[in-house]
């Protein structure tokens, strides 16, 4: 079931080419106050980095069925120095899922729903390890 989630973003990539675009304007609609973070962030390199990051992650957990809790701590420890709490860093793997399943619509499986919120448990749940 994990590879659901691999074959979600697979399909986002066939629809959308490069997601970037409008999972960051997905994350600047609902969190408006992280714009600010990325002024500096002029060539995209940072958000770039930060997506690549993220979706590393999540195929990583795809592959593996567990996640990288010690490498998604540190993660997190890192950007706490940006004055973002652990439950903002959580809502960005929810945003990339919320962004596959807005894109997807009909193809969005149940498999997909069940697979990413088993993700997203485990995302949530490391926030406090």
């Amino acid at each position: 079931m994990k590879t659901a989630i691999a074959t979600s973003l697979e399909y986002l990539a066939q629809m959308l080419g490069d997601p970037h675009a409008q999972i960051y304007e997905r994350l600047y609609r609902q969190h408006p106050e992280v714009q600010a973070l990325f002024v500096l962030d002029t060539d995209g390199s940072v958000r770039g980095a930060m997506l690549q990051t993220t979706l590393e992650t999540i195929f990583d957990y795809a592959a593996k069925g567990r996640l990288d809790s010690l490498s998604l701590g540190a993660w997190r420890s890192h950007h706490l120095a940006y004055d973002v709490n652990p439950e903002l860093f959580t809502r960005f793997f929810f945003i990339i899922r919320d962004c596959a399943k807005a894109e997807l619509g009909s193809a969005w499986t149940a498999d997909m729903e069940s697979a990413w919120i088993d993700l997203l448990l485990q995302v949530r749940a490391s926030e406090t390890e």
